[in-house]
């Protein structure tokens, strides 16, 4: 069998709201031989494209569903180079302990170090984490911009399903 690839597919709010189901939420990912097959997949979860035009989503919010990033998730990248993540805040906030909070659970890639933010007292703390597979990633994606219940719903090539619900709370 040829290399199978994830595929994300990411829901607009179109109308101020997600549609939620059994099928889809807020992501996602699904593990495919190619993108076609993925879009294929996401088609019959309930995917759509083109709403705007179609009628069916809000011209001023824009399309439900996209299939233009066509790009697989880099899993493998991630492993070795990690994933890039920021903490934002003034120069007298704990960075090291909202780092922890936020990315602890993840093994580091590159430590991480201050620079200067867009104001006088603003700094950015970044560096890069590293996810080892789908599910690691999902559930980063979803702590991090998590909208619906359950955030994720990652579609494996061989028919099993698995739901990622956000862990982590903004204090």
């Amino acid at each position: 069998m040829k290399d199978l690839k994830w595929f994300e597919f990411k829901q607009n709010n179109s109308g101020g709201r997600f549609i939620v189901n059994d099928k889809v939420c807020n992501k996602l990912l699904i593990e495919a031989v190619s993108f076609n097959e993925a879009v294929r997949k996401a088609e019959e979860l309930g995917c759509y494209w083109d709403g705007v035009s179609k009628g069916i989503d809000c011209s001023c919010c824009g399309d439900r569903w996209s299939k233009y990033d066509n790009k697989p998730v880099n899993i493998e990248k991630y492993k070795t180079e990690g994933y890039g993540v920021s903490i934002y805040g003034s120069i007298l906030s704990d960075h090291k302990t909202e780092w922890n909070r936020k990315y602890g659970k993840y093994e580091t890639i590159k430590n991480p170090t201050f620079r200067k933010g867009y104001s006088t007292n603003a700094v950015v703390y970044s560096g890069s984490i590293k996810f080892n597979n789908i599910e690691e990633y999902a559930q980063f994606m979803a702590d991090e911009y998590g909208w619906t219940v359950p955030d994720i719903r990652i579609y494996y090539h061989n028919g099993s399903v698995k739901e990622i619900f956000r862990e982590s709370k903004e204090e």
